[in-house]
């Protein structure tokens, strides 16, 4: 179901914070061009009344200061990189219907280009013109969010941001970009000479400058920011009444737990299948990934520590959740629409657009590196294999270890470390290679516990192995008793149990074949 043609409460006028806002980026460069002329004028009347070498010093060194202020400011032209996947309104004709249908609740135009990104996060923005003059509007919408959010939640996420076009927040935005920048740039321009060996009036000089600035830099990053959060209530109210409240606090919280998610996620299950030359379903595995029980434990333990040690910080853009949170709850707005179907159903071909993401992302791959296979065909096809392959390379090192003396053999981590090879064209540090030496363990004794009868069940967020009613991880085995959460004595009488003791992490001929 559509977004819902909604009555819009009469707009709230944002207008003393947008003139705070507009104020403190005319003043930054009122600021800045004052205190370079300062600078000039201040060195110059000490070389005309007390001309010696010292004077004449100080007068080159407020110059140099208020050129680089001063050239600091000229707005330099931003080429807009493509953040993404473009979108097209033909080849993903639901996408555009929804979109077009929470513009039209709120009023607002389209946004002329919408982008796929590789990121949680979903945002807009002005791009091109003149400090936001002539500019076009920009949107992102992350394909982890399409895994992770239902259609309702993402409806309510993508009026937040379509309430930043109604609000007039990204027409602020520029403004905002280029006093942040030329501020930037004279920092950098005064610290790189003030780094320099100058005599001692040239350095006195541009730390003066420089400490007068940083005064007022953070005043203008408070003032900024205070906006800023003030303008994220009222997108958070407008994502209200276009989605439903409802749809808007679970959007919000399942973003928040996205953002924890996302780069374990990446690197423990989406990384392993693309080095292992596979393509899976990334969005659909990362909704897999939040629904393991183990992950969903860990990313709720954050949330809710988030929320309950939540603080505001002058210089956050965003209010704390907990925040956010409270001032939603407190609104009176109609009930929305329920659609429990994954946000993906949005995207045509989603598998295809990801390739093509991932393309984007990485310039080197070519679209027939990857071959597709299945979060199904995880353990086999590309865990299997791996832990195969390293046991294989270094099956001597692995000589007479069993789970009953693992302890023992972690203790000569650092030893079988110094053997692990470099991976072609990276110099490995010592930590990386005794972290290596720990994988070959931990694959070891999975390859070991498959030829003993164990199975294998690997899916994003969870990767054990079984027997009956038996269930180990090896890998949190080998974490566990390497950090001591596991006691030594208390592992024996589990391999006791389970009959593995003295199960040999390799056999003979496999250490006649190895390293």
């Amino acid at each position: 179901m559509l977004a819902s043609a909604r009555k819009i409460p009469q707009r709230r006028s944002l207008f003393w914070s947008a003139l705070l806002a507009i104020g403190m980026v005319i003043l930054s460069y009122v600021f800045t061009a004052t205190l370079a002329v300062a600078c000039a004028a201040l060195s110059l009347w000490l070389l005309v009344m007390y001309p010696n070498l010292q004077t004449v010093l100080l007068f080159l060194g407020g110059i140099a200061a208020a050129g680089i202020m001063l050239w600091s400011l000229v707005p330099r032209r931003n080429k807009f990189v493509a953040p993404g996947v473009l979108l097209e309104p033909d080849v993903h004709p639901r996408m555009f219907r929804e979109l077009g249908a929470i513009a039209s609740s709120l009023q607002e135009p389209m946004p002329r280009e919408v982008y796929l990104i590789g990121e949680p996060n979903a945002w807009v923005a002005d791009r091109g013109g003149f400090m936001g003059i002539g500019s076009r509007r920009v949107m992102g919408i992350g394909l982890p969010l399409l895994g992770a959010l239902s259609l309702a939640q993402l409806r309510a996420i993508l009026a937040h941001e379509f309430a930043h076009y109604y609000g007039g927040d990204t027409r602020l935005g520029p403004w905002v970009y280029k006093a942040q920048s030329s501020m930037v740039r004279t920092f950098k321009g005064l610290g790189s000479i003030e780094g320099t060996s100058l005599p001692a009036a040239l350095v006195f000089v541009f730390a003066i400058a420089t400490l007068v600035l940083s005064w007022y830099w953070r005043l203008f990053l408070r003032a900024i920011n205070a906006v800023s959060r003030r303008q994220e209530y009222r997108a958070d109210e407008l994502a209200c009444i276009v989605g439903g409240k409802q749809a808007f606090l679970d959007g919000l919280t399942t973003t928040h737990k996205a953002v924890y998610a996302w780069p374990t996620y990446w690197r423990d299950d989406v990384n392993r299948m693309l080095n292992g030359g596979c393509l899976p379903s990334i969005s659909a595995g990362f909704s897999r990934f939040l629904a393991s029980p183990q992950v969903a434990f860990q990313v709720q333990t954050v949330l809710g520590l988030e929320i309950k040690n939540a603080k505001v910080k002058p210089y956050d853009s965003h209010p704390p959740l907990r925040d956010r949170i409270a001032a939603v709850e407190g609104l009176e707005v109609e009930p929305g629409s329920e659609d429990p179907e994954p946000a993906l159903v949005l995207l045509n071909d989603p598998e295809g657009q990801e390739l093509r993401l991932l393309l984007h992302l990485n310039s080197a791959l070519t679209p027939n590196a990857l071959r597709r296979v299945s979060w199904e065909e995880y353990g086999s096809k590309v865990l299997i294999p791996s832990w195969q392959s390293w046991v294989t390379q270094y099956a001597s090192l692995l000589k007479d270890v069993t789970p009953g003396n693992l302890r023992q053999a972690l203790d000569r981590v650092p030893q079988v470390a110094s053997y692990i090879r470099d991976p072609q064209g990276m110099l490995l540090r010592p930590q990386q290679r005794e972290e290596r030496a720990r994988f070959l363990l931990s694959a070891a004794f999975a390859i070991a516990l498959l030829g003993h009868g164990w199975t294998l069940h690997a899916s994003p967020g969870e990767l054990y192995l079984s027997r009956g009613d038996e269930r180990c991880d090896p890998f949190a085995t080998v974490r566990r008793l390497q950090d001591g959460s596991l006691p030594s004595l208390k592992w024996i009488a589990q391999c006791q149990e389970w009959g593995i003791t003295e199960l040999r992490f390799v056999s003979s001929a496999e250490m006649g074949s190895g390293a």
